[in-house]
C-alpha cells in the first residue's frame, strides 16, 4: 500500500528523530532521484510505462528519495 510510504522528507525525518531506538547520523535527499526515474521510465517494462503519466502529472513537485543513516542505540 503506497499510502504508507509516500510522505515528505520532513515527515520521515520527524518519525526517525523521535525514535528512542536509533540516533540519526545523516539525513538528506538523494541527488540521483531524477536520473533514476528517467532510467526507469525509458526501460522496457510494463510497470514503468504505467508510471509515465503519473510522473508527468507530478511534474517534479512531490516525489523524492531520502537517505537516512542511523545508529542503533
Amino acid at each position: 500500500d503506497m499510502t504508507l510510504t509516500l510522505h515528505s522528507s520532513d515527515w520521515w525525518y520527524n518519525i526517525w528523530k523521535t525514535s528512542d531506538l536509533v540516533t540519526i547520523q545523516k539525513f538528506g535527499e538523494l541527488n540521483c532521484f531524477e536520473e533514476a526515474w528517467k532510467d526507469w521510465l525509458i526501460c522496457d517494462n510494463d510497470y514503468a510505462r504505467r508510471d509515465i503519466g503519473m510522473m508527468e502529472a507530478e511534474g517534479g513537485k512531490y516525489f523524492n528519495l531520502v537517505s537516512i543513516i542511523a545508529t542503533k542505540l
